[in-house]
């Protein structure tokens, strides 16, 4: 595998698949030796230990939009310094499914059945290939990312490995990690079962406890949520901090609190194989193209 600067050095640029301008970062597409590689760029926020100086590295003369009114002025302009202020991310090769997740289009609310999932999103799932999650096969055994993991409980069971999310930019206030399971039988959400509770609450609990150690966030400001779809189906709990209002992939119609989840499976051992989940999704996506959705 290619290194982060042997990519970005033979990086040819084709087209920008996204351009968030309020998170702002921007997601491009290219081509790497001939296959398709997506870098991502975004602004990171400033230090608290560089902010008194910012003043001393604005370039005056790099002033652009300069408007100056009464009590009130403002443009645009660059700093003088060597802040590190970009961080910036790879993914090559990268498939179609990688394209189609981060291009800029239309989102749709899907209401899957459990018809329509053993018909649908059964078929989807299993015309996969195994090497797409082949980087979380790499945490669970420890061959790669081993220097960032902050738990690894390797029972084949009930176990789980906790490391920060590639989203996360180090603040308490957006804190993001995830929570990965050790067994692979768990696919998403429509896999659980009351039998998965004791994996579940040991999960919640060792969260809260290592959370309130590393970062010192209590229960009660943290979310704890999985994904309905999940972006690859190996089961896995995202942690973001309450304070984190905007973290990505929180809204309705994808996100699915740990709790309620706990409390549903309590109440009905099978519910998430009886029940109706909408979720939403790109319209290029192609769980959406490929199948039949009006049934």
């Amino acid at each position: 595998m290619l290194t982060i600067e042997e990519i970005l050095a033979k990086f040819r640029f084709q087209r920008i698949l996204s351009n968030d301008t309020k998170a702002k970062i921007v997601y491009v597409l290219g081509e790497v030796e001939g296959q398709d590689c997506i870098l991502s760029f975004e602004k990171t926020q400033y230090e608290d230990a560089i902010i008194s100086e910012l003043p001393i590295y604005v370039d005056k003369s790099s002033f652009v939009d300069l408007v100056e009114n009464n009590i009130y002025s403002w443009c645009t302009a660059a700093l003088k310094s060597n802040l590190v202020d970009t961080r910036i991310k790879t993914i090559y090769p990268a498939t179609d499914v990688h394209i189609a997740k981060y291009e800029a289009q239309a989102r749709v609310m899907v209401i899957e059945t459990p018809a329509l999932y053993e018909s649908n999103t059964i078929a989807y799932i299993k015309q996969i290939p195994v090497k797409r999650i082949q980087w979380v096969h790499n945490i669970l055994d420890g061959s790669a990312e081993a220097d960032r993991v902050i738990y690894h409980d390797k029972d084949p069971g009930t176990g789980f490995v906790i490391l920060p999310d590639m989203k996360w930019n180090g603040s308490v206030e957006t804190l993001y990690w995830v929570a990965i399971a050790m067994r692979s039988d768990i696919l998403s959400l429509r896999s659980l079962r009351s039998e998965h509770l004791p994996l579940l609450k040991k999960l919640k609990q060792k969260i809260y406890e290592l959370v309130k150690e590393k970062a010192n966030l209590s229960p009660n400001q943290l979310r704890l949520f999985i994904h309905y779809q999940p972006s690859y189906y190996h089961f896995h709990v995202h942690i973001t901090a309450v304070a984190f209002t905007d973290a990505p992939g929180v809204v309705s119609g994808q996100a699915h609190l740990l709790d309620t989840v706990i409390n549903n499976l309590e109440l009905y051992p099978d519910y998430y194989q009886r029940a109706t989940l909408p979720f939403v999704i790109g319209e290029r996506h192609q769980l959406l193209t490929d199948y039949n959705w009006d049934q």
